[in-house]
């Protein structure tokens, strides 16, 4: 650039004071013009002020100008001065480069239009603080102690109630999303020290955890998806998918007075995917016991009302705010190639006053009624501004009982018809209704009438359902059915449809991505249909791209996921986190692993991989947080360490989480949440096995001098029995033994049958190279999917009990080594028995395959792995049913993982 003191060309604003001044002097003329020709002078509220815009502020600057010209004032294009500074988000550069003593919010011009009189600016600052200023140190504490008299303890105690959130499982999110400062609402933890004092518990106390869990919302409503996660896993393990109930279903609707004569739908690919949502869930659970409440505006949330609180001393909630809205900007900048004063942040706190302020409460709700909505309430807005737009807004407490019983009913109501189910947590589902319609022979329309019915009349509470082709239209389908409706997305709809749909409806797309879609001028699926996938691979990355240009034509290639495998097992608080001593700060690590190690024994999992998350106070951010005990503005840590073996044990966990927290070197003064993740898990199998294959394996172990042979059918259709040599060389070779045809055999009755079987022999070495394994078991796999097998005649089995005797497990006990304790030839005939048993698959027989597999690629028989997984990928795909789909993929994953461990590269699988 040139210096001021350069010479210029002559450009004809010389006498004017150079071109900016007579720009500034030619828009000002144009305003005081506008003021005396085509607006009309209302007041003169304004007379002597003058205001300057900065960024998006609503009413928009354009409806500034005009007020400002209506009621006296002047607005200014280009700052000046002696100008309010109006704005309502001011980015993190801009703060710490100017005064902020006349830095006003939009309202206060709103609002003193609304008094007709000017108002005192000082309560419409943007920032109470001056950020020039030197800031004051207050002293943390570990506990804040509220001292009340006799008579004001409980409305105490109702104020802090109100203003304690928790967040045992998700953690921090960003702002404007399902969970900000602190998500989780409870009840308050506290202790009472006299009649006259409350003393708020932190991490230091023995009993902080269990209390903690005990009153956390989100820990109860995690824990029941995951339960009846789980309950769908059980009851397909014990279920034999014989559905009694679907006859008088079918009877139910054919001589309901209200049986349809619908045309027969039709969706893509044959599929019929229900999705099921419970409406309102937590308010309907709630209004059952409220039914005087019923066509109110009604929300659930620990808040009590709008008493304001005493305002604690070193809280700021518009710095606080406003760190959240400047990181989540600073994203989007990157993202959409914006600066961050073009970037307009809305979020859940933009109009929370402070603690003592009527509309202060940042209690959460959980959930609200239509007829909240209807006023603009939302879940998970705080209750400050929702009283603000609806101020008989009533409120009601949480009720976990009431959701498990309708959770329960709603989940069992289903299975009696299908067990086809994948849960998504208490109150909402996915249900492939293929073959339970076919069964029935009943139209979809009159299916869901009955169904929706059934559920209403059992639980007191409506749902809505959607039908489509996959789960993205099922989802979107019910958006369009609620309240307690249902719509049918069938395939002549799905083109018109999907191209109203708004991108931020689909699943998967959040504020980042949406806003990098609005860069690019797309706002609706139809719009987007206009690109290519190459240009959203471009723009998106590969997998995200790939995924929208499916998503925006209402495709979805992931089908429903029956058997649902836990991954991880964690707990984390962030509420409370107050530490003065690094020994305070190591106590609650073990008290936090302890917690860890036993939900990790209720749900009978090790793991391999420990990871620790720590929320540390970003140094900007004030001391005290917005939330009472809240974790406020945070930089978030995380640490892993991966070991040697899986385990569920409390003092190696505590020894690993120690250890990681020890090398960060942090204060802990500066701590405000703690997490641990266990993944990478393995299942316990603590008793034995009732499944299937366990049952097969055990069968007749206890018969005296009974030898079994597992009857299966080999690739040209005969049957035969078992008995086979195998040597691992360059090549490998089998050798079964026929049988006589025996027609009154069937496949899936494992008859008694001799084995004669010798042990799995293998000459020189392993071989070192990765690439010769796969090399020599790709030779191998061509010749079992070639069906060349050698066969010949073997000794008969009165020759060879020794063998047989060595190689059966003698009890349950035994087979701890599950499949491993048997030869390569039988788990190879036994997986490809289990695959033609026409039966569905349970979860324990996928974990027992898994396992061996993986116990494989420990032993490093990558041969042998690379054969069974690709005989497997194979079958699986030729049954094309979604189940047996799911289980290769289990297996594939497990395996891969393994392959990672072990060799640092995944197994090459045939396409």
């Amino acid at each position: 650039m040139r210096r001021r003191d350069e010479n210029f060309p002559e450009n004809g604003f010389e006498d004017g004071g150079g071109y900016m001044q007579v720009k500034i002097a030619k828009l000002e003329a144009q305003f005081s013009s506008c003021v005396g020709k085509e607006v009309t002078r209302l007041s003169n509220i304004f007379n002597g002020v003058s205001i300057y815009v900065n960024g998006f502020t609503k009413p928009s600057a354009d409806e500034l100008k005009e007020l400002m010209a209506q009621h006296g004032g002047v607005y200014h294009t280009y700052q000046r001065s002696n100008d309010y500074i109006i704005a309502s988000n001011l980015p993190d550069t801009k703060v710490k480069n100017m005064s902020l003593s006349k830095v006003v919010k939009p309202e206060w011009i709103t609002e003193s239009i609304a008094a007709n009189s000017l108002l005192d600016y000082r309560k419409y600052l943007l920032y109470k603080n001056s950020r020039t200023q030197p800031q004051l140190n207050f002293n943390k504490l570990i506990a804040t102690k509220i001292k009340t008299d006799e008579s004001h303890l409980k409305d105490e105690r109702e104020n802090i109630e109100q203003n304690l959130t928790y967040d045992s499982d998700k953690g921090l999110n960003e702002m404007g999303k399902s969970s900000n400062v602190s998500t989780t609402d409870t009840k308050p933890v506290l202790n009472k020290v006299n009649r006259n004092d409350c003393l708020a518990k932190t991490a230091v106390d023995p009993n902080f955890i269990s209390e903690f869990y005990n009153n956390s919302r989100l820990h109860h409503i995690s824990q029941l998806g995951a339960f009846f996660k789980q309950h769908v896993n059980d009851l397909r393990d014990s279920s034999d998918f014989s559905f009694p109930a679907r006859t008088a279903l079918k009877n139910n609707i054919l001589s309901s007075s209200h049986t349809s004569l619908h045309a027969d739908t039709s969706f893509d690919n044959g599929k019929v995917i229900m999705h099921i949502d419970m409406d309102c869930f937590f308010v309907s659970v709630g209004l059952r016991k409220r039914p005087e409440l019923r066509g109110k505006p009604v929300a659930v949330t620990h808040s009590k009302g709008s008493k304001p609180q005493t305002k604690r001393e070193g809280v700021d909630r518009n710095t606080e705010f406003n760190l959240y809205k400047q990181k989540q900007a600073k994203k989007l900048g990157k993202v959409t190639g914006k600066t961050e004063d073009e970037i307009f942040i809305e979020s859940r706190v933009d109009n929370v006053g402070d603690e003592d302020n009527e509309y202060g409460s940042l209690s959460e709700i959980a959930s609200c009624s239509y007829e909240a909505r209807a006023k603009g309430i939302k879940n998970g807005m705080f209750m400050g501004p929702a009283l603000k737009l609806c101020p008989n807004l009533q409120t009601i407490p949480y009720d976990f009982e009431g959701y498990k019983e309708v959770a329960y009913t709603l989940y069992n109501t289903i299975a009696q018809y299908t067990l086809d189910i994948e849960a998504v947590s208490c109150d909402e589902m996915y249900v492939d209704c293929t073959e339970l319609l076919k069964d029935l022979k009943v139209s979809v329309q009159d299916f869901a009438t009955a169904l929706r019915q059934e559920i209403k009349d059992k639980t007191g509470c409506p749902c809505s359902t959607g039908f489509g082709s996959n789960r993205l239209q099922s989802r979107l389908a019910t958006k369009r059915a609620k309240p307690d409706g249902q719509f049918f997305l069938t395939s002549d709809l799905v083109e018109d449809f999907m191209f109203s749909i708004s991108l931020k409806d689909l699943p998967g797309v959040g504020r980042q991505t949406s806003q990098k879609l609005e860069s690019l001028g797309h706002q609706t699926c139809g719009s987007l249909q206009t690109l290519t996938l190459g240009l959203l691979q471009r723009h998106l990355g590969n997998k995200t791209g790939a995924q929208l240009f499916d998503q925006c034509r209402g495709r979805d290639p992931n089908p429903l996921t029956f058997h649902t495998i836990r991954k991880s097992v964690s707990a984390e608080v962030n509420y409370g986190i107050r530490f003065e001593t690094n020994d305070q700060c190591f106590h609650f690590l073990k008290q936090l692993s302890a917690e860890v190690h036993s939900r990790m024994q209720q749900f009978k999992v090790l793991g391999k991989c420990i990871t620790l998350k720590l929320m540390v106070r970003a140094e900007e951010a004030p001391v005290e947080t917005a939330k009472f005990m809240g974790h406020g503005f945070c930089n978030v840590l995380n640490k892993s360490s991966n070991l040697t073996n899986a385990t569920n044990d409390i003092e190696i966990i505590t020894k690993e989480v120690i250890s990681l927290c020890k090398k960060q070197k942090l204060d802990p003064k500066e701590l405000r949440g703690i997490g641990i993740q266990i993944s990478k898990l393995e299942q316990v199998m603590s008793k034995p096995n009732n499944s299937g294959i366990s049952k097969f394996l055990n069968k007749n172990k206890n018969v005296p001098g009974s030898n079994w042979t597992p009857k299966v059918e080999n690739d040209v259709g005969t049957s035969c029995d078992v008995k086979n040599q195998i040597k691992v060389e360059d090549n490998t070779k089998y050798s079964i033994t026929p049988k006589k045809k025996n027609t009154s055999s069937h496949i899936n009755k494992s008859p008694k049958h001799e084995l004669k079987s010798s042990p799995v022999k293998r000459r020189g070495r392993p071989p070192k190279s990765l690439k010769y394994s796969l090399m020599n078991a790709k030779s191998s796999m061509d010749k079992f999917l070639g069906g060349e097998i050698q066969v010949k005649e073997e000794l008969p089995a009165q020759t060879v009990p020794e063998i047989i005797k060595e190689e059966t497990p003698k009890s349950s006990d035994s087979n701890q080594d599950g499949l491993l304790s048997l030869s390569w030839e039988k788990v190879r005939e036994l997986l490809r028995a289990w695959l033609d048993s026409g039966q569905s698959p349970k979860l324990c027989d996928t974990r027992m395959i898994a396992s061996y597999l993986s116990k494989l690629v420990a032993k490093k028989d990558i041969d042998k792995v690379y054969i069974l997984m690709n005989f497997l990928k194979r079958r699986t795909h030729e049954i094309d049913m979604d189940i047996w789909i799911e289980v290769y993929n289990y297996v594939l994953e497990d395996v891969q993982n393994s392959m990672i461990a072990v060799y640092g590269n995944k197994l090459w699988i045939n396409n």
